[in-house]
């Protein structure tokens, strides 16, 4: 096969066409590893980034640059959708999130300033519409947001954890709240993501970062519904989405009710089990980041045995080469063109 452009590889992949080789892109590509995103942010706070579509698409550029990519992803945060509810996000230097406002309580969901909320997320839109402008067609575009659960457990908490034990809890303790929360958040989330298809996105993701965090039971009865009011709309207007959830590997057998076009894998889902449980669905990734601080030599092992078990179980198809989560900030450029460098030999 004619060896095919980047955004035509990432399309073809996405569709089920055949391609030359697996396309590449890699969950925070655009971010602190990088130097010229480090020179950014010595002039520029996070949320002043994030509302500059000058500076979102020389970020989201960087990586582009630099490595033999296949698709940008749009940068912005997750919890965009929790600050134009009116909680209040900080970004701390050296922190961790923190959200003002918490929930605790029903007074505390009925304070959510939901009207106009979707309006105040256009600065994201217009984030995508500029990269888009910028590419011209070179790369595909990813938007995302974060799904349902992985918001209310921020909102809960009033930051980071590493449990999230506050959300947890809401499910059993006050679930009703919990299920108006999670649809509010994901009627938000629909109408947020549709802007960013809108706009240009080429598909879109959930991240579902702390969706791992609950059993089989718990993801069933709160989050796939909640999914699914984002899911169903954006899919009956032909938009593609994927769902990535963190350490959810043992809720593979349940995300197929999620109603998505494709899975982001964790690092520590099997890759041709996945694929016998959905053989119809795009695959993406699932190198363990922590390879990318191990050296070139195990990157490009691992990338090659990667793409052998893709054309083995897949034939090559609905395949997307990625990691099983982002990038570490202390990982060296060097490994990120190795793996990328690897790919691309491939072909």
């Amino acid at each position: 096969m004619l060896e095919m452009e980047p955004r035509e590889r990432f399309l073809a992949a996405l569709n089920g066409a055949p391609v030359d080789r697996p396309p590449v892109w890699l969950m925070r590509q655009a971010g602190r590893y990088l130097p010229d995103y480090r020179e950014v942010r010595k002039h520029a706070g996070f949320w002043e980034l994030c509302h500059s579509p000058e500076l979102t698409t020389r970020v989201a550029q960087e990586p582009l640059a630099r490595f033999k990519l296949d698709a940008a992803i749009v940068f912005s945060d997750i919890l965009v959708v929790p600050e134009a509810l009116g909680l209040g996000v900080t970004f701390g230097a050296g922190e961790g999130p923190q959200l003002a406002h918490r929930l605790s309580g029903p007074a505390d969901l009925a304070a959510w300033k939901v009207e106009g909320a979707a309006q105040r997320l256009g600065f994201v839109s217009d984030a995508v519409r500029h990269l888009k402008g910028a590419l011209n067609g070179s790369h595909g575009i990813l938007g995302f947001a974060g799904a349902p659960f992985t918001l209310l457990a921020y909102c809960t908490e009033g930051g980071g954890s590493d449990d999230f034990l506050e959300a947890r809890v809401m499910l059993h303790q006050q679930s009703a709240l919990a299920e108006r929360a999670l649809a509010t958040l994901a009627d938000l989330t629909a109408e947020y993501l549709e802007a960013q298809c809108a706009a240009g996105a080429d598909t879109v993701q959930l991240f579902d970062t702390w969706g791992g965090l609950l059993d089989r039971e718990d993801y069933m009865r709160f989050c796939v519904p909640a999914i699914r009011r984002i899911t169903e709309p954006l899919r009956a207007k032909g938009r593609k989405v994927l769902l990535f959830v963190r350490g959810g590997q043992h809720l593979l057998p349940v995300l197929g009710e999620a109603n998505v076009d494709g899975f982001s894998l964790d690092w520590r889902v099997d890759w041709r089990e996945a694929r016998t449980r959905y053989p119809r669905h795009v695959l993406q990734g699932n190198l363990d980041p922590a390879l990318l601080l191990a050296g070139e030599a195990p990157v490009r092992a691992a990338t090659a045995s990667l793409i052998r078990t893709m054309r083995e179980a897949d034939h090559g198809t609905r395949c997307i080469l990625n990691l099983g989560h982002g990038i570490h900030k202390d990982t060296p450029p060097q490994t990120v063109a190795a793996l990328c460098d690897e790919v691309a030999a491939h072909g």
